[in-house]
């Protein structure tokens, strides 16, 4: 019994360091001119989210023109868009995010934007499959940087309570940046072509580069890249590659909810994987023309993402306030709610109504949870290793959903077609999409049983003592 209680001991010491060691009470800037700098200095997080998730969809935004003009297959399309970018980025991130802990964020970020801007300029030179395939994967390596390096900023200069909220608002310009390349792609792309496209939105990266190292001069907090509270119990002093290893692997094994929201990143980022193939699957076997395609999934993109982000940031924080319970609980219920309606969507023709709809609902699930998800791992993590944090759920998500899910798609849909099945692409993703949610039903399932657990494991001192 006594050395129960003293391994039960241990672990709550360590899950309460991690859970409580970077809660936030107020922006970290003596000066008031700071306080105004840090919301700047998040409007350009926002704006250069747009553009990486910009530069990253034009690639599935042109699919069709892509395609046809390198004579890609839909293998090397998925390739492509999937384990190729995916692979690197993957690995890349728990990289970047100890960096990010260790170093100046905001100059981590600055460095990688120039390199990834630089290779989505070489994209628009591509003349085959290889000389896309090398600048695809080096953009993964520059834009690994940016989710880590700017969790760990935004984790020091906001509130914890509103977490959400801010991610929320944050990963909107995701949401912006992946409706405009679609959107551009649909309505100026006939104009200019896919590779001016490329070289336009490289060079606008290079200038924001330059604006941010502005934005971060004078706020020591931040440019220092230290944070103003202690370093967690866990770890004392500045932070090492080994210590913040050492601390993620606490982190991972002693709290349970970093670990769901770890699954729960992966659960979301399959919708993710088959959002990749939707300008080709509406061409393909939808039978839309490309200009259309893009135009039509940018404007329903930009019109539903926008406010369906920002609503989860804010219902989410709401409901953890109101209930006491998991932020993520409460995106997994919504997601289970609307799920039918994209199984819906891909068996629908396009002539009708109830299409749009369902291209609305999947929309709204993908944009919807990111607020509430990462501030969930940052909810339980220890501050000195947020970016790592961050760094390593988008791997997990990363390897084991986008970069394996949309190869296994595009290889699914070209072996259907090689057997003759009809509208393959349908049928690929109609997979895709129901194991999605039977992926839900399983993290729900998973989350209540950890209620559960919670609540037998804060009754057992008051059983011990009687």
């Amino acid at each position: 019994m006594a050395g129960r209680q003293n391994g039960a001991g241990t672990g709550s010491d360590i899950r309460e360091a991690v859970t409580h060691a970077a809660p936030v009470d107020a922006v970290h800037q003596p000066q008031e001119w700071g306080r105004y700098r840090s919301y700047l200095l998040f409007l350009l997080l926002v704006l250069i989210n747009a553009l990486s998730y910009a530069d990253r969809h034009l690639l599935p935004a042109f699919a069709s023109q892509i395609s046809a003009d390198l004579e890609l297959s839909r293998q090397q399309f998925g390739l492509l868009t999937g384990f190729a970018f995916v692979s690197v980025y993957a690995v890349s991130g728990p990289l970047m995010g100890m960096l990010a802990d260790r170093y100046n964020p905001s100059r981590v970020i600055a460095i990688c934007l120039v390199i990834w801007s630089v290779m989505t300029c070489f994209t628009g030179m591509a003349k085959n499959f290889l000389h896309i395939l090398l600048p695809r994967m080096a953009i993964g390596v520059g834009e690994a940087a940016l989710h880590p390096s700017a969790a760990g900023i935004l984790s020091r200069i906001f509130d914890a309570k509103n977490r959400a909220t801010v991610f929320g608002l944050f990963f909107m310009g995701s949401h912006v940046g992946m409706g405009l390349a679609y959107w551009l792609a649909g309505n100026v792309g006939e104009t200019t072509g896919w590779r001016q496209l490329f070289f336009i939105l490289g060079a606008l990266g290079i200038l924001l580069s330059g604006v941010l190292l502005l934005a971060a001069r004078g706020m020591p907090e931040i440019a220092s890249g230290e944070a103003e509270h202690p370093a967690s119990p866990v770890s004392s002093g500045k932070p090492t590659f080994r210590s913040m290893s050492r601390d993620l692997v606490t982190a991972f094994r002693y709290e349970p909810n970093f670990r769901y929201a770890v699954l729960g990143m992966s659960l979301l980022h399959m919708l993710y994987a088959s959002s990749q193939f939707m300008q080709l699957w509406l061409v393909a076997d939808k039978g839309m023309a490309q200009s259309v395609a893009s135009s039509l999934y940018g404007t329903v993109y930009l019109a539903i993402a926008i406010p369906s982000g920002i609503l989860g940031g804010l219902a989410a924080d709401w409901f953890c306030r109101r209930f006491n319970s998991s932020r993520a609980m409460f995106v997994v219920l919504v997601m289970l709610c609307s799920g039918p309606l994209l199984l819906l969507f891909r068996v629908t023709p396009a002539s009708q109504h109830m299409f749009l709809v369902g291209m609305a609902a999947s929309v709204f699930l993908l944009s919807f949870p990111y607020g509430a998800i990462f501030s969930l791992v940052l909810d339980n993590t220890p501050e000195n290793i947020q970016s790592t944090a961050v760094g390593f759920t988008m791997f997990v998500a990363n390897v084991l959903v986008i970069g394996t899910g949309t190869y296994l798609v595009g290889l699914g849909a070209d072996l259907m077609g090689d057997f003759g099945v009809a509208e393959p692409l349908t049928r690929t993703l109609l997979c895709a999409d129901t194991i999605t949610l039977c992926s839900g039903l399983i993290y729900f399932k998973l989350h209540l049983k950890l209620k559960r657990q919670t609540k037998l494991l804060a009754r057992a001192p008051a059983q011990v003592d009687g």
